[in-house]
């Protein structure tokens, strides 16, 4: 059995002790820290687990990895310290909030030889491996064009955290909160782009940057790609994915994936759920279990980001930016 400590007891903790409860005797959270003591509190009770400092965490053999739900900030020097005294980690999404911090972390964990998961739960959507089946196919021919498009209302507790209204705290706005998930859809098809130009507004005062947020790439291969995210609508269109070939498309939506190709015709694909938390935390189990690689890598991550901040820049300068 793996022995974790989650770490950082707010609100999306609660998504990550119900996947750690689906593991059974895989693995088991044993230990939570909070700088709120009622908080460590409740997730231990939550967990069956105790309430211990990160330091004793780190210092405790009888836990074999971490699990760290932290501001975005506070992520490097938790991941590095974690990995230098031989734990595991998982860390919430997004890697960090600067690029140097994100570089820091995936050195570090290649250093350490241990495992370093980034918690982005979009990454095991069904609809991703299934998409990129058919594009893989041959089915639509040579991509084009990507469009991610998603929109959601953010409020709520999530945003009583005092850090998310702190742009140097965040790292950003929307984009590199709940849009790096959409990002992540995207970059998992075209990749970093060769040219970055980006608008957004700032609707509501949600965060401490953008809410609202257009991004126009072209990457190296000549696809052009388009993300669209608004984190004050109240109406989500439901079409996170969009791949544009000289053949025909695909358009995965929750639960299906649509094909239209001008030599196979047309066809629905049925998905099974998102299983969102689930996904990581199985992935991640097994990474310790086996030694494989994360599918959500510190690497992978650590590009979403660099998507996020080569769109921040000409957001900010009005220009188009060259990587």
């Amino acid at each position: 059995m793996i022995r974790v400590g989650l770490v950082g007891c707010g609100i999306i903790s609660g998504a990550h002790l119900e996947a750690w409860a689906q593991l059974g005797e895989r693995a088991q959270v044993t230990a939570a820290a909070d700088v709120d003591e009622a908080k460590a509190q409740a997730a231990a009770a939550t967990a069956g687990a105790r309430v211990m400092t990160f330091e004793a965490m780190l210092a405790d053999d009888t836990i074999d990895a971490v699990d760290l739900c932290l501001p975005h900030h506070l992520h490097r020097p938790f991941t590095e310290a974690a990995l230098a005294a031989g734990k595991h980690v998982m860390c919430q999404k997004p890697i960090a909030h600067t690029l140097e911090d994100a570089e820091a972390m995936v050195a570090a964990g290649e250093r350490s030889g241990r495992v370093l998961l980034i918690a982005e739960s979009c990454r095991y959507d069904p609809l991703v491996p299934e998409a990129r089946a058919v594009v893989d196919s041959g089915a639509i021919g040579d991509v084009l064009a990507v469009q991610v498009t998603m929109t959601w209302w953010q409020g709520n507790e999530y945003l009583g955290t005092a850090w998310r209204f702190d742009e140097h705290l965040m790292g950003g706005g929307a984009l590199v909160d709940g849009g790096i998930h959409y990002v992540d859809y995207l970059m998992h098809y075209a990749g970093l782009p060769a040219e970055v130009c980006c608008l957004t507004r700032r609707v509501r005062d949600c965060y401490a940057g953008e809410d609202v947020a257009a991004v126009t790439a072209r990457h190296r291969d000549g696809v052009i790609s388009v993300l669209t995210i608004s984190a004050s609508s109240r109406q989500s269109p439901g079409v996170p994915l969009r791949v544009l070939g000289t053949g025909g498309s695909v358009t995965a939506h929750r639960g299906r994936v649509e094909v239209r190709s001008a030599e196979q015709g047309e066809r629905s694909i049925e998905l099974p759920p998102h299983r969102w938390m689930a996904g990581p935390v199985e992935d991640f189990v097994s990474c310790v279990e086996t030694g494989a690689k994360p599918l959500s890598s510190a690497s992978a991550a650590r590009d979403n980001l660099a998507y996020v901040k080569a769109a921040s820049q000409p957001a900010r300068e009005g220009r188009l930016v060259a990587l």
